[in-house]
């Protein structure tokens, strides 16, 4: 009875400890560094890099709209997958912003960001990167 016992009691704590280990590789952070496609419509060799080192976050965006070359880089914070950034161009397309904020969502596979940005001319929309690599 008591070697029964036993073996109940072994296996149970077996499980209990692989559900746990289980559940925390799957909160665990998704990695976000390294290159993206930007895939908003109407722009070309769109491309943006990114670097998280301790919930600091450094962007990189480079663009072509209809044959001009724009660049802007930032750099923000992310809290759980949620990225937030303050940009500034620094290759401009006359008439359009100088500066502004992301706000990205990142996807649960950890392929897509998704999310707002806002300019310094007061202007929002949608923005979205899909990861190469």
């Amino acid at each position: 009875m008591k070697t029964r016992l036993f073996l109940l009691l072994l296996v149970v704590t077996l499980f209990s400890n692989f559900g746990y280990s289980q559940k925390k590789s799957a909160n665990s952070k998704i990695d976000i560094n390294g290159v993206w496609e930007d895939i908003n419509p109407g722009v070309q060799n769109a491309v943006a890099i990114i670097s998280e080192q301790n919930g600091k976050v450094i962007f990189s965006h480079y663009l072509e709209w209809k044959g001009q070359k724009f660049v802007e880089s930032g750099v923000g914070k992310r809290i759980g997958n949620t990225i937030g950034y303050t940009v500034e161009v620094t290759l401009p397309i006359k008439g359009w912003a100088t500066a502004g904020t992301h706000t990205l969502t990142l996807s649960e596979d950890g392929n897509t960001l998704e999310g707002t940005f806002v300019d310094n001319k007061k202007r929002t929309g949608p923005i979205a990167f899909k990861r190469v690599r």
